[in-house]
């Protein structure tokens, strides 16, 4: 296989995943807390995996990329998880920075990233070639600077989660 299949591969497949990703972000009211969480604890790995295997094209006119999810629709987005995840939406990060722990929101940090990954799908899989390319650009720079930082945010959290489930359903006690 060469590079050019290989790159062809990489973006198809994360192309792949950020739909079924997409989809379950906007048909999200369906779902129940632990589902969604559990969902997420598997998906957002995989997207940090093929996100991390994109190669950003060598040339590319970024005239050709435009955002389609709308304030609005992030507005929806956002509440929608806000109001599954409840009492796990929030959680604390350590800013190095400011060196104290900073407040975070689960639905904040999927809706960031959803937001990216739509746009690039949308630009995608519309098949015009230029928009194509711009898009595995954007989708590349994007990971870097934005959606892949949201998803290393969220994993550790995702576990934590994780654990917190296992532990009650070994011992049979509830956590606060």
């Amino acid at each position: 296989m060469n590079e050019e299949e290989s790159k062809s591969i990489v973006i198809h497949e994360l192309v792949a995943v950020a739909n079924e990703f997409c989809w379950f972000m906007e048909n999200i009211q369906r779902y129940e807390a632990d589902t969604i969480l559990e969902y997420m604890r598997k998906m957002i790995p995989l997207l940090y995996v093929k996100g991390s295997m994109l190669k950003a094209p060598e040339s590319y006119d970024e005239s050709f990329m435009q955002r389609y999810v709308t304030e609005e629709t992030y507005e929806i987005i956002f509440n929608d998880i806000r109001n599954k995840l409840q009492q796990n939406d929030l959680f604390y990060v350590f800013n190095s920075e400011l060196k104290e722990p900073e407040e975070r929101s689960m639905a904040e940090c999927l809706t960031d990233i959803y937001q990216d990954l739509k746009d690039g799908l949308i630009a995608f899989t519309k098949g015009i070639e230029p928009e194509k390319i711009c898009a595995e650009f954007y989708l590349h720079e994007w990971f870097i600077t934005r959606w892949g930082a949201q998803a290393a945010v969220l994993m550790p959290v995702l576990h934590a989660e994780f654990q917190k489930i296992t532990i009650q359903s070994q011992s049979g006690t509830e956590f606060d």
